[in-house]
C-alpha cells in the first residue's frame, strides 16, 4: 500500500530536482561554451594582440573568412572579440525573429480557423475546447469585455505576456 505512494513521491521529487537544475545547467553550459570560445580565439590569435586578421581568422573555418568583412564592424581589417560576439548575437536574434514570425503566422492561421462565422473575432462558443489555454484566459484576453477575442486583443495579450516574461527573466538574472 505504501510502496506506490513512496514511488510516486520519489518520481515527483526527482522532477522538481530536475526542474531546479535546468537553470544551473544552462548557466554551466553557457560558461563552458564561453571558455571554449575564448580558448579557440586565443589559439587562433597567433600574435597575441587580441585581434584576428584574415589569416588568423582562417582557423575558425571558411564561414568566418566569408563573413569577415561583415563581422569587421569598425572596418580596420581585424576582428576583435566584441565584433565576433556582436555578430553572433545578431545572428541569433535573426533566428529568433524568424521563429517568432513563423509562430505568429501559425497563430494567425489558428485564429482564422477558429473564427467559424468569419467576423474577425472568436467567441467563447467558437473557441469551445479547441484552445484550452485561450479558454482559461478568455476574460483577460477579451480586453473590451464584449464576449469576443479580436486579433488585436490577442496580439496585445501576447505582447503583455512577453513583457512579463522578459521582466521575470531579468529579475532572475539580476
Amino acid at each position: 500500500m505504501f510502496k506506490p505512494l513512496i514511488c510516486t513521491a520519489l518520481v515527483l521529487a526527482s522532477g522538481f530536482a530536475f526542474a531546479q537544475d535546468a537553470g544551473a545547467d544552462r548557466e554551466a553550459r553557457r560558461a563552458e561554451w564561453q571558455a571554449k570560445a575564448e580558448a579557440r580565439f586565443a589559439e587562433a590569435d597567433k600574435d597575441r594582440d587580441g585581434r584576428l586578421d584574415r589569416i588568423e581568422a582562417q582557423a575558425f573555418g571558411d564561414r568566418m573568412v566569408r563573413n569577415f568583412d561583415r563581422i569587421d564592424a569598425n572596418r580596420d581589417g581585424e576582428l576583435e572579440r566584441t565584433e565576433i560576439a556582436d555578430a553572433r548575437r545578431h545572428a541569433m536574434q535573426g533566428k529568433r525573429h524568424h521563429r517568432m514570425r513563423t509562430m505568429h503566422a501559425y497563430q494567425r492561421g489558428l485564429f482564422k480557423g477558429m473564427d467559424d462565422d468569419g467576423n474577425g473575432a472568436i467567441s467563447r462558443a467558437e473557441l469551445g475546447s479547441k484552445m484550452p489555454r485561450w479558454a482559461e484566459h478568455f476574460a483577460v484576453i477579451d480586453a473590451d469585455k464584449n464576449g469576443e477575442i479580436s486579433a488585436d486583443e490577442l496580439k496585445a495579450h501576447r505582447q503583455q505576456m512577453r513583457a512579463e516574461h522578459r521582466a521575470q527573466r531579468a529579475q532572475r538574472k539580476g
